[in-house]
């Protein structure tokens, strides 16, 4: 549209401001809003959208100078209905939430109940779930105690928050039944549209975690873990944000590289290491995929298994590893007991054996460690006498009797 034909819409609004400002100046704020409600329709005819919504929330401010919450709601609303026009749903959703609360006010249940609906679903199309959800917890509670039947809207609101914001299943003719009984206006249909068409493709879309591998109901604590997530959609879309729930018990290693192109199936391989012993999962994964007018915010299975202890390894050092004694003397050896491994040994039970010809001066055959942790050493020390000539050896035997992981080392020794 030329600059000629909308000049006349555009000096109307302004005078319709001028008069709004006197009118507020005089002490007359009903006026006022009826001025600015008259520029802000001038404004829209002349599709200068942004000054009408400016001139909508005046009159509404106004209204309420007066006291009237009904005629600030419908102001408001009024606003609304211009962002709408142009996409901005965000905005939109938070002035009917306003609307709504202005007509509650005024006790007007059933308009107060469609507006904040009609916020809830373009909060939902502006891919805000956070807000939605809430805002349909409050509705949830204001309007429990009201009498009759909710609002179709309101119905649809919620639908649609507990299929795109909370994942759970719904039959397809189940939500066909609660989309067709609204009746948006001719400005909310795009919306409505675009939310019932998203929430459509999220009941067709499959979004799995699955095993890369073969089942497994026990992994090993510390040993990474190889997972598969994959989604199905009836149309082309792409991840576009992401959330992985894990337990304390489990550390994402290596997640997905999101591809930018869109499309209707895709997989990924997910790499998780669990660093605790007990119960495990992985999931839900909560992605939101975007397409052509499609939105679609979708929650995975979970993928539970149980987490064994890491077992241990032991290992034994002797000091000296060979020696020379006389016949009759006694000498020393060192030992050492070590776990190498990644998870503790319990009850470790050290043995001693000697060969003919060697006996123990000092010490004790057996001996037995509670706890033994990962990278934990425990030093002993035995005296040994030689009472026979020859060759002859000590050996020492370490086991762990809660998972038979055993250690053995011998020394060698030389009665001369």
């Amino acid at each position: 549209m030329s600059r000629f034909f909308r000049s006349d819409p555009l000096k109307k609004a302004k005078r319709y401001v001028d008069k709004a400002l006197e009118e507020y100046q005089d002490g007359y704020p009903d006026y006022a809003s009826t001025e600015y409600e008259k520029a802000a329709r001038a404004f829209s005819e002349a599709e200068e959208l942004d000054f009408a919504v400016k001139y909508f929330r005046e009159a509404a401010h106004c209204a309420l100078e007066a006291e009237n919450h009904f005629r600030a709601a419908e102001m408001k609303v009024a606003a609304a209905e211009c962002l709408l026009t142009e996409g901005r749903y965000d905005e939109a959703g938070n002035l009917y939430s306003e609307a709504s609360d202005h007509f509650f006010r005024e006790k007007k249940v059933k308009e107060s109940s469609r507006t904040l609906a009609v916020g809830i679903v373009g909060y939902l199309g502006a891919r805000n779930f956070e807000t939605a959800t809430n805002l349909l917890r409050k509705a949830e509670k204001r309007y429990s105690t009201s009498s009759g039947k909710t609002h179709p809207v309101q119905d649809l609101a919620k639908q649609a928050v507990a299929i795109l914001c909370e994942g759970k299943e719904v039959a397809r003719s189940d939500f066909d039944k609660v989309a067709s009984k609204t009746k948006p206006s001719e400005v909310e249909s795009a919306l409505f549209n675009f939310l019932i068409d998203s929430v459509r493709v999220a009941i067709d879309t499959e979004v799995e975690l699955e095993w890369a591998g073969a089942h497994q109901d026990e992994v090993k604590v510390k040993t990474p873990v190889e997972l598969e997530f994959r989604y199905k959609c009836p149309a082309p879309v792409r991840v576009v944000d992401h959330r992985l729930s894990l337990p304390n018990s489990v550390v994402l290693v290596r997640e997905p590289n999101f591809a930018q192109e869109a499309a209707k199936e895709e997989s990924w391989l997910i790499e998780v290491k669990p660093v605790l012993s007990g119960s495990g999962s992985v999931g839900p994964y909560n992605v939101t995929l975007e397409g052509e007018r499609v939105l679609v915010n979708k929650h995975s299975n979970v993928v539970e298994f149980n987490i064994a202890r890491a077992p241990p390894s032991l290992s034994l050092e002797l000091k000296p590893e060979s020696m020379r004694i006389t016949l009759g003397d006694e000498a020393s050896v060192e030992g050492e007991v070590r776990n190498d491994g990644d998870g503790p040994a319990d009850n470790i039970h050290v043995a001693t054996e000697l060969t003919e010809g060697l006996e123990i001066a000092l010490g004790s055959e057996e001996r037995t460690i509670n706890f033994l942790g990962s990278g934990e050493k425990v030093r002993f020390q035995i005296y040994v006498k030689a009472v026979m000539q020859g060759e002859g050896s000590i050996t020492f035997t370490a086991i762990d009797r809660s998972t038979g992981n055993e250690a053995r080392m011998t020394s060698r020794v030389l009665v001369g």
